[in-house]
């Protein structure tokens, strides 16, 4: 036996399925929206019926000609009957509901053997439509079993995959946070520690404008989504402070049009872009040069642009991990539907253009 096979703990064996089989858990109704998926697929659909019907005509050929209507009435039955009820378990899988419609196939069992007492009196046909309907009885039990089984192992594990994709997004959210402040607060600390000793001016603005920032910020990464309005208060704050760090250097402006304001976006998707322009374009250039952000919102997209008239990108760049932790959270939200492109500016420098579409914008507002 391996270290590992010892240091794992066997699954304790569950005695209470002899009498009352079925998963323990209750899912909440909340639990079910979230795991989506009311009906089983089609393909499951045909799949269980052609298995069915391979199962039931050999069956039907071999039952006397005297009893096959009353058989094959039976079989019609039960297997309407019996669908009808795996749907509802389906959709809502619980040890209760699995007891329930166990007892209640077994009671109609036994309503249909003292009515067929008194019906047929044939025995042949007797001992046939009993013989089927017992063994009817045993597999929709049996499926019955399946599908709540089967169906309450999906749901778990599809809500443990939505925890597990939240999780991740909570970490992108917070791995974007530490890379957009530790080594700006560093900086701008250590200028404004600079400029207190040498008595400068400048402290009073760095420090007011250093304040701005946090507070601006350090909330924004608790939520999933956030205000792009919102988000370009904290990116004024962000170029304000680096203005007092380059001087003359850094001009900026922040354009947004009021229904692009209100456009929900991850938070730090617009700072990342913003501290990239900064960074490589504003800061490697002596002459230092100027950050646009403009969004706008048509008929098709909201589009965010920020452009720099830096040095540009080089012809061959490789992402960071703050543009790749970007584009992760927004294919997190928006899925495929998202393009974020990076490319020279027509008047020198670099631009960064993310595009949406207008309907997946419109659903996440408010």
């Amino acid at each position: 036996m391996t270290p590992g096979a010892t240091s794992r703990q066997r699954e304790p064996i569950d005695w209470s399925q002899l009498w009352a089989p079925g998963p323990r858990r209750v899912f909440t109704a909340e639990e079910l929206a979230r795991a989506g998926g009311d009906a089983p697929s089609r393909t499951l659909v045909v799949m269980v019926a052609i298995n069915l019907a391979l199962l039931v005509f050999p069956v039907l050929q071999a039952v006397p000609p005297e009893a096959l209507p009353r058989v094959s009435a039976l079989v019609i039955g039960v297997a309407v009957a019996a669908f009808t009820q795996a749907l509802r378990l389906w959709r809502r899988p619980s040890r209760k509901a699995l007891l329930l419609h166990s007892w209640f196939g077994l009671l109609a069992y036994w309503a249909f053997v003292f009515a067929l007492r008194w019906r047929a009196d044939d025995p042949v046909q007797r001992r046939w439509v009993l013989g089927v309907g017992g063994a009817a009885l045993v597999l929709c039990m049996v499926g019955f079993w399946f599908v709540t089984v089967y169906r309450a192992h999906q749901i778990e594990a599809r809500l443990r995959e939505l925890d597990e994709r939240q999780r991740v997004a909570d970490m992108a959210r917070q791995l974007a946070a530490a890379q957009i402040q530790p080594h700006f607060l560093f900086n701008s600390l250590a200028a404004l520690e600079h400029w207190v000793q040498a008595k400068d001016d400048r402290a009073a603005p760095m420090l007011s404008a250093l304040t701005g920032f946090l507070r601006a910020t350090l909330p924004l990464f608790d939520r999933r989504l956030l205000r792009l309005g919102d988000e370009a208060k904290a990116a004024e704050r962000y170029l304000e402070v680096m203005r007092l760090r380059l001087g003359p250097r850094l001009r900026f402006s922040v354009e947004l049009a009021p229904d692009a304001a209100e456009a929900m976006l991850p938070p730090g998707v617009l700072l990342t872009l913003v501290e990239n322009a900064v960074e490589h374009g504003i800061v490697p250039q002596v002459s230092g040069g100027e950050v646009v952000v403009r969004s706008w919102m048509d008929d098709k997209d909201m589009t965010l642009e920020v452009s720099d008239t830096g040095q540009g990108p080089p012809d061959e760049v490789a992402e960071g991990t703050g543009l790749a932790n970007t584009r992760a959270r927004l294919e997190q939200a928006f899925g495929t539907r998202v393009r974020l492109q990076l490319a020279n500016a027509p008047e020198g420098g670099c631009v960064a253009r993310l595009t949406i579409a207008h309907a997946d914008v419109s659903a996440m507002k408010g």
